[in-house]
């Protein structure tokens, strides 16, 4: 019995299992589960969330994973994350955290917080950092330069804001 995980489809039964067969070394399998779509669940965060995932509302009230608008496990990981910071510093009133804008954290939260218009989950990417600050036509070095320049900002931000950290 084996997995194949990443099998949402609108396909029916019929047709996964015909286009699976065709997959080499699957034309004898035998399929005992196949692929459906799900409901991604999630709250309107831009009116509900701050950058920190926390209620803007309810402010010792905080949100992560993808209710809170994210797509995605690294996504849900980070959202998770910065949650956590900014709890520990709610619950022992420190200032909260932030990250810069040119970082994919603080890009993917700064979406999730002022996105207008009709909010849709959005999963992490280079195009939420703003690409006009570096003048490039190879997409590949700009994404290495907008890399190495968010690793340095999240460098900086450990330095600055060490009690969280430590």
């Amino acid at each position: 019995y084996y997995n194949m995980v990443g099998f949402q489809t609108n396909l029916t039964y019929p047709e996964q299992k015909r286009i699976f067969s065709m997959i080499p070394g699957l034309q004898n399998a035998e399929f005992l589960r196949l692929g459906t779509m799900h409901k991604n669940t999630y709250i309107n965060a831009p009116n509900i969330l701050k950058e920190t995932y926390q209620m803007i509302k309810y402010p010792n009230i905080f949100i992560a994973g993808q209710i809170s608008g994210v797509e995605g496990y690294v996504e849900s990981i980070s959202s998770g994350l910065v949650t956590g910071i900014n709890m520990y510093a709610y619950l022992n009133n420190l200032n909260e955290i932030t990250f810069d804008k040119h970082t994919l954290i603080g890009a993917l939260c700064k979406y999730i917080a002022n996105k207008s218009g009709d909010f849709q989950p959005m999963s992490a990417n280079m195009g939420l950092i703003n690409y006009d600050l570096i003048k490039m036509k190879n997409k590949k070095d700009k994404n290495k330069i907008l890399a190495d320049n968010s690793l340095k900002l999240i460098d900086e931000l450990k330095l600055k804001e060490k009690l969280i950290w430590n």
